[in-house]
């Protein structure tokens, strides 16, 4: 009879706090950045007042995302789930940092194509969380044949 112990250390089983947290980091960071555009198209349109929160809300974004970054941290390193979605963050938090330096230097020419794929790399990132392959252990050395 396997106990619950035994239960929760087999590899691709065990259910991990860390990717629940993982979820929750990147779909409230999803809502931040899907925020962003609508709040540039309202200053667009006349809204001079959403500049100001889209600047605020950059900020908010950047560190969400590095708040992301260290969920998948632990969900690679204590839960034992793959490492690239800590690689991918990473790569996140360096292109938002980027994208708030060029929003300050107005160099739309490159901030609206990078923020457009900043968004569409955290949807399509948090949709990969949601289902069931991050929910598999990452496999080891070992346990490869």
């Amino acid at each position: 009879m396997t106990t619950l112990t035994e239960a929760k250390r087999t590899p691709g089983t065990r259910p991990r706090r860390s990717l629940l947290a993982l979820r929750i980091a990147a779909l409230v960071l999803t809502a931040a950045m899907f925020l962003q555009p609508v709040l540039a198209g309202s200053y667009l349109t006349g809204n001079v007042g959403a500049l100001g929160t889209h600047e605020t809300n950059a900020h908010v974004v950047t560190s969400l995302v590095f708040v992301q970054l260290v969920a998948a941290l632990v969900y690679a390193w204590r839960g034992g789930g793959r490492w690239w979605p800590a690689a991918l963050s990473a790569v996140l938090l360096v292109a938002a940092e980027t994208q708030v330096f060029l929003g300050y230097a107005q160099t739309l020419l490159v901030h609206v194509p990078l923020g457009v794929g900043l968004v569409l790399t955290q949807i399509l990132f948090t949709c990969w969380l949601t289902g069931s392959h991050a929910r598999r252990a990452r496999v080891r050395k070992e346990n490869r044949r």
